[in-house]
């Protein structure tokens, strides 16, 4: 606000030089507004709008206000109807996965239900008046605000009488909410605090400023001149400049609003989430808030916005709403849980809710009579009592009975529906229904009260804004990009020195290794990393911008990324390992790799983690990408290998129509198009995606059949049979027996007061423990500390014990373990988001490498026919190790967070947990190495004998247990997934190019040969090569020449027979030595830092 103060100050006063200041003919007090406190600053501001309030009333300017209506609302759910617990298992999951085509397509039985969330309920919500609505945890509020708001997800939708009638049970004004633009019109706040961490404070309130425009402020502004100039009114100076200045300016409303929620004293820090530090969990409550206040939105429905923070940052939060509702006839429903008695106190309306219905609606002044009329006093001259009545004790069977009013009458217990029905009864209900009867009239309906446009400024300014927010956040994180530049030098300087020119000939042995590395470079510059999705799903909900304004940014800004990225690449590997010497073919090479990194730029990392992509997909489209590598590739090689062969061809020709790539040479600027058109379509494809589907994370709503039985039979009975039901119920229930002998702890003067300070001595976090005299040599402090240190243990009471335990914890070593695999057990049971979706992934690459492979497993004839057999294995061990890997990082990330709690609780040592995190993974990589064994040995037509089929089991199984480790060795080593899964990227492709299948072995050079024999992927593929064809003795032709599979495999790839054994023992140790430093690592390295 010192930038609002100070635009009206150099608007109406100049100073005179003598400490005052001259304004308009009279002195004016300068005030230094940044020591005003919270209870200062809200009465200031609650003057000023008075002030502005009275103007607008001078000349009669009315301000746009919203009435909201619902009458009989209903909102049902969709639910998936289970067996046992209602719980998201990965059996009901998979049920509900494959249940639901079979009733698409075959008619089958749904195992789907309908239940009631909110049941016919009425009601209005004026303008100018504070409504809260209150209500037990899952009792409809959220509900109910996003089905004001026309924020209602796919499974909820509003009934009436059992027929669906969309949106029209709510209006706006009499206009109902098809026949506007609601979203601009209301905004809905939710609960959670979703924003982008890298932006601060500023940016982010000036951001939502900038995309919600100032609505009808300037034409209210010029309204109100243009009268009081027709009455010769001469406006406050002050009030004058202030309304111009922050009436015309998205910035000094930012200003404005970071003023009045307290937020200017953070204003230039980030946000912030787990991997930076940033403002406290309170202000970003408030920063939840202001980003939708800050724009021209007056008809809000707010979530439980003080949850998490203290009565008194509560206390003023509500205190701002009440000012912007009263004065500005701002429309509000309010949903709180548990509000302390002075912020209940603000409120002019309230709502009771339990069980989807209403059972109390009246005047905050008034309730004590409505609840009377129920035969309860709520009162009892406590007004904490009060409102932990209204909100969870009503309801309770235990607490309800101290509020019976009527003596005269027996206590009975009073049920959410008899509350119900006595409502619907009472006079008040009455009113309700006579005001809703009578039709809005439409013509009192302020102009710019709804908007019929569903954004509020001209989208080159929302382009703008969302460009320039890109800018600043790739400015922010340019560390990152820093780090991907350093990682592709690094990768490439590798790569090249792998390959180097040095040791290629020019022959058809060697060209492969030119296919190789090209390949290989694919690989590396495919990765991507997409964020910020679940703050754009809640600014698109808001109308903030469309999806195009969002993608568009992001993919302009990442061409120069990708360029100057194929750049580095390509000066530091092409003309090292050896491609055509000549200038021009390089040009196309740096163009086709900027192609390929565009290609997947958003729209695959939407949904997918990093290499996500390219292992579920690259045989969808990967043909199309293959004749751009390959045809491009083989310009190269026409133009280095010139040796004519008999069939009238060059050499470089005979190799790719030997990898089946038999084009002419115009095919190659084809492909290129297809490139640029495949990075069209997916740039596309992204845009439209975060249009049109749900954001990530959504789930559908899960029944047991026990439940819905419940609350059928609930809905058939009337009052009297549910109370005669709960008495029943209460009858059956037992008692329970404490399996331990209760201890209690006594604390004694533990309060002391401190004399005047000479010495402040604090402990970490900011307590003072210590604010007092030192005393010579130091003899106040020791007399002190030793006044504390008896305090502390008071002398024991008659007949008391000591507290004892004979042990650090209440288990033993065996049953901490037990105890950490049956809770792991039930997450990962629980969790079909990472186990379901990783058996979908090997699934879904067995399927696609054994139609591809498709038998042939034995039809060895050749060297190609031995690579291609090869390249299925390598293809599967990348794909499902990577994969695997990326995975398991996310849940691990989590889970270590709970167990920092449950250890400083004493619940477990780490070792044991870490151990049982370990030993869960076991069962589920075991199964998803059987699934992918039992379909590509059978489909690919391996040869079946038993000891080719363990082997092969034993390396893909051997695999995921490797790379699932190292994942979460990766995550024990970092404190975060961010920087583990950056250092995954870092890895991978070392794992890629040293695993024998881009470069054999005999062909590494001598000073990368040790990354081959450290690197897990080359001792797997070695197992699989050779356990499949070490023993086959058959004859092919390599190269024109006869030589047998054998020797084949020992002269090409250095693989055989002979050290199979030691491959599987060096194999099986990657497992043991990542899991052992995972264990050591969790517990050696602690970054919970709260």
């Amino acid at each position: 606000m010192e930038r609002v103060y100070g635009e009206m100050e150099s608007q109406c006063s100049t100073d005179k030089g003598d400490g005052t200041v001259a304004g308009f003919g009279r002195g004016v007090e300068v005030v230094d507004i940044k020591k005003l406190s919270a209870d200062e600053r809200h009465k200031d501001n609650l003057r000023l709008l008075h002030k502005t309030r009275k103007r607008l009333d001078r000349v009669g300017v009315k301000l746009p206000t919203v009435e909201v209506r619902y009458r009989n609302l209903s909102v049902e759910a969709e639910c998936d109807v289970v067996h046992g617990k209602p719980l998201p298992t990965l059996w009901n999951c998979l049920l509900s996965v494959l249940c639901y085509p079979a009733v698409r397509l075959f008619g089958f039985k749904t195992h789907r239900a309908k239940i009631s969330i909110i049941n016919n309920v009425s009601g209005i919500i004026k303008p100018g008046r504070m409504s809260l609505l209150l209500g037990p945890p899952g009792c409809g509020k959220t509900s109910l605000l996003k089905a004001l708001s026309a924020n209602l997800n796919g499974s909820l939708k509003i009934y009436k009488k059992g027929r669906f009638v969309g949106k029209r049970e709510v209006s706006y004004n009499g206009y109902k909410l098809e026949e506007f633009v609601p979203q601009k019109t209301s905004a809905y706040i939710s609960q959670d605090d979703l924003h982008i961490p890298e932006l601060t404070v500023r940016e982010t309130l000036d951001f939502s400023a900038r995309c919600q425009g100032l609505g009808s402020r300037q034409e209210l502004m010029m309204e109100v001149s243009r009268r009081e100039k027709e009455a010769g009114i001469v406006p406050d100076p002050d009030i004058d400049a202030y309304m111009k200045a922050t009436w015309a300016s998205r910035t000094l409303q930012t200003d404005y609003i970071l003023k009045i929620l307290g937020l200017d004293i953070c204003a230039g820090t980030i946000v912030g989430d787990a991997l930076q530090r940033g403002i406290s969990g309170g202000q970003k409550k408030r920063v939840t808030t202001g980003e939708v206040i800050v724009g021209p939105i007056k008809t809000l429905f707010m979530d439980e916005i003080t949850n998490g923070l203290d009565s008194s940052t509560a206390f003023q939060i509500v205190s701002c709403l009440q000012q912007l509702v009263h004065i500005t006839d701002a429309t509000l429903l309010v949903a709180l849980l548990q509000p302390s008695p002075e912020t209940f106190e603000l409120f002019d309306d309230i709502i009771l809710m339990a069980e989807g219905k209403f059972y109390i609606m009246d005047h905050v002044t008034t309730l004590s009579n409505s609840s009377k009329a129920v035969a309860l006093d709520v009162l009892k001259g406590k007004r904490l009592v009060f409102v932990l009545f209204l909100q969870l004790e009503v309801l309770s069977k235990k607490d309800q009975a101290q509020y019976w009013y009527n003596t005269e009458l027996p206590y009975s217990y009073f049920s959410a529906d008899v509350f119900s029905e006595k409502f619907r009864a009472s006079p008040l209900r009455k009113r309700i229904e006579e005001d809703l009867s009578e039709p809005y009239d439409k013509s009192q309906c302020h102009k710019n009260a709804l908007s019929f446009n569903f954004y509020s400024v001209s989208r080159w300014e929302i382009f703008r804004a969302c460009m320039s927010r890109e800018v600043l956040l790739m400015r922010r994180n340019k560390y990152l990009y820093i780090f991907k530049f350093t990682q592709v030098v690094i990768i490439a300087i590798v790569t090249m020195t792998s390959f180097l020119k040095s040791g290629m000939d020019i022959d058809a042995l060697h060209a492969n290794y030119f296919l190789g590395a090209i390949f290989y470079a694919v690989l590396i510059l495919l990765a991507v990393t997409v964020s910020r999705l679940s703050s754009f799903y809640k600014q698109k909900t808001l109308g903030f911008y469309p999806a195009w304004a969002f993608a568009i940014p992001c993919i302009i800004l990442k061409i120069p990324v990708s360029f100057f990225q194929s750049l580095v690449w390509t000066s530091l590997t092409y003309y090292g390992i050896g491609y055509s010497p000549q200038v021009l073919p390089s040009v196309p090479y740096v163009f086709y790799y900027a192609s390929i990194i565009g290609i997947p730029v958003s729209f695959l990392g939407i949904r997918l983690p990093n290499y996500g992509f390219f292992n579920s997909s690259c045989h969808s489209y990967n043909f199309h990408e293959t004749d751009s590598l390959w045809l491009h590739h083989s310009t190269i090689i026409h133009a280095k290998l010139v040796e004519v062969q008999e069939t009238n061809s060059t050499l470089g020709q005979e190799i790719l129509k030997s990898h089946g790539f038999d084009f002419e040479d115009y095919f190659f600027w084809i492909s290129i198009a297809v490139l640029l058109g495949f990075a069209l379509v997916w740039n596309i494809g992204f845009t439209l995606a975060l249009s049109f589907l749900n954001p990530p994370g959504s789930s559908r709503v899960v029944i047991s059949h026990e439940k819905l039985s419940t609350v059928r039979k609930g809905d058939s009975l009337n009052g009297s049979d549910k109370q005669d039901v709960s008495k029943k119920e209460e009858s059956s229930k037992g008692r329970m027996v404490l399996p331990f002998d209760p201890s209690a702890l006594t604390f004694q003067n533990v309060q002391y007061c401190v004399d005047t300070p000479q010495l402040i001595f604090l402990k970490p976090g900011g307590s003072v423990i210590y604010y007092g005299p030192i005393g010579p040599h130091s003899s106040k402090v020791t007399e002190y500390f030793e006044l504390v240190r008896q305090l502390s243990n008071p002398a024991p009471g008659p007949g008391s014990r000591e507290v004892h335990f004979p042990t650090q914890f209440a288990q033993n070593y065996w049953g901490q373990i037990k105890s950490c695999l049956w809770k792991l057990h039930l997450s990962y049971w629980r969790t079909p988001s990472y186990n379901l979706m990783r058996f979908f992934f090997t699934i879904s690459v067995s399927l696609i490498l054994g139609l591809l492979f498709w038998n042939q497993g034995t039809k060895i004839n050749n060297q190609q026919s031995l690579f291609n057999i090869f390249g299925s294995m390598y293809g599967a061990v990348i794909f499902l190790g990577c994969n695997s890997g990326s995975a398991v990082q996310p849940f691990v990330a989590t889970e270590r967070i709970i167990m920092y709690r449950e250890r400083f609780a004493g619940m477990y040592c780490s070792w044991c947990y870490t151990l049982a995190q370990v030993l869960i993974e076991i069962p589920y990589l075991f199964t998803q190495a059987v699934v992918f064994v039992i379909l590509t040995y059978s489909m690919i037509g391996y040869y079946v004998t038993t000891y080719k089929v363990f082997w092969y089991f034993y390396a893909i199984f051997s695999t995921l247990l490797g790379f699932n480790y190292l994942g979460m060795l990766l995550v024990a080593l970092t404190p975060n997934v961010a920087i583990a899964g950056a250092l995954t990227s870092f890895f991978y492709p070392l794992f890629n190019l040293f695993s024998g299948f881009l470069l054999p072995k005999p062909k590494i050079p001598g000073w990368w040969i040790w990354m081959y024999y450290l690197v897990p992927t080359s001792w797997t593929l070695d197992v699989l090569l050779t356990s499949q064809y070490g023993d086959v003795n058959d004859e092919i032709v390599v190269y024109t020449q006869t030589t047998t599979i054998a020797k084949l495999l020992d002269q090409y790839f250095g693989f055989g027979n002979h050290h199979i054994m030691l491959s599987a023992v060096v194999l099986s140790s990657y497992p043991l030595i990542y899991s052992s430093l995972f264990v050591f690592f969790i517990k050696r390295l602690n970054f919970e830092r709260r």
